[in-house]
């Protein structure tokens, strides 16, 4: 643990100055993790003050303890929201509101708490990168990918070596997994477009985000790795719908909830976007198929009928092997 005193987390900033960002931190059941996060946010090193808005969903273990613990510490810098009663589970919109009436400074942070930062520069990197580039509504990283089962780095996400702008398209095509949700930093203002089609249908919250940006300005890329996104943490997306009985079920619904969320926006944009969303539908479909062996399905997808002959033997070999329990459903 880093615990750098409030004082030294502040030195730099100016009196009497309001937040200029709010860092975005949900919370559920994070006990293992929660205490890394936080100490992510408190290694940052700014000439502007911040805020850690944290709001933990009626945890059943000692996340809301812990999280108390360290607001009694930097008074100045995390700013609990504590549920006695569960929000996410209503699906209501009730947590959103609750989160989003958190964030009234200029720009918001995201960083959920099983991730965590880790350079000191990070904030200060895409804050400045904001306030000299009005056109840019976004800045996203690059991050690592900490399998919790094994405690090993696999590898970095996005692959892009360079920085650039990110064309909508692109992101469409990257889906939910393009960027870690943990990397964003974004102006306020995209909060106007939560209550949106494309937003409400959508079974997550990342991809409609982007979106939002992309439709606002440009979404900035920086190649530097500065913070870890976690998978198959216990109630993590990639647990639920990769690991387990019901995975097939619920990842499948996800990509309904995708393929509706898609078409709203392209609805919601004029239909500028249509042949990207109509090929990322199609793509989610064939890995659905391509990953639980399921050929009839997956010989009938574009992505497939694209494939040279060579690539569809693949795809036919890949589904008679899979040992997938899916592999025979229709």
């Amino acid at each position: 643990m880093i615990s750098r005193a409030q004082d030294e987390v502040t030195a730099k900033w100016s009196a009497n100055e309001k937040p200029l960002v709010s860092i975005r931190c949900t919370a559920f059941n994070h006990e293992k993790f929660i205490a890394q996060c936080l100490e992510g946010f408190l290694i940052q090193e700014t000439d502007f003050p911040f805020e850690v808005c944290i709001h933990d969903d009626a945890s059943s273990d000692n996340t809301a303890k812990i999280i108390r613990e360290y607001a009694e510490k930097y008074p100045k810098i995390i700013k609990p929201l504590i549920e006695t009663e569960n929000q996410y589970s209503k699906n209501d919109g009730s947590f959103t509101r609750m989160v989003n009436s958190m964030l009234n400074s200029k720009y918001i942070a995201v960083c959920e708490g099983d991730d965590f930062w880790t350079d000191p520069q990070k904030l200060q990197r895409q804050i400045k990168y904001l306030e000299s580039h009005p056109d840019c509504s976004a800045v996203i990283h690059r991050c690592m990918k900490l399998n919790d089962r094994t405690g090993k780095i696999e590898g970095l996400f996005p692959k892009f070596e360079t920085e650039r702008d990110i064309p909508t398209e692109e992101i469409i095509l990257g889906g939910g997994g393009f960027f870690g949700t943990n990397t964003i930093v974004y102006r306020t203002e995209i909060k106007n477009f939560y209550a949106e089609e494309y937003w409400d249908v959508s079974p997550v919250g990342d991809f409609p985000l982007i979106l939002s940006c992309a439709y606002v300005g440009k979404v900035h890329y920086m190649p530097e790795a500065m913070s870890v996104y976690r998978i198959f943490s216990q109630g993590s997306w990639s647990s639920s719908t990769l690991i387990g009985k019901q995975a097939f079920a619920k990842r499948s619904a996800h990509i309904e909830g995708c393929e509706k969320s898609l078409r709203s926006y392209d609805k919601f944009t004029n239909n500028q976007y249509t042949q990207a969303i109509q090929e990322k539908i199609d793509l989610n479909n064939f890995n659905l198929y391509w990953d639980y062996g399921m050929w009839t399905k997956l010989k009938s997808t574009s992505h497939y009928k694209k494939r040279s002959f060579i690539g569809k033997m693949k795809a036919l070999y890949h589904c008679i092997s899979c040992h997938c329990p899916f592999k025979s459903a229709k």
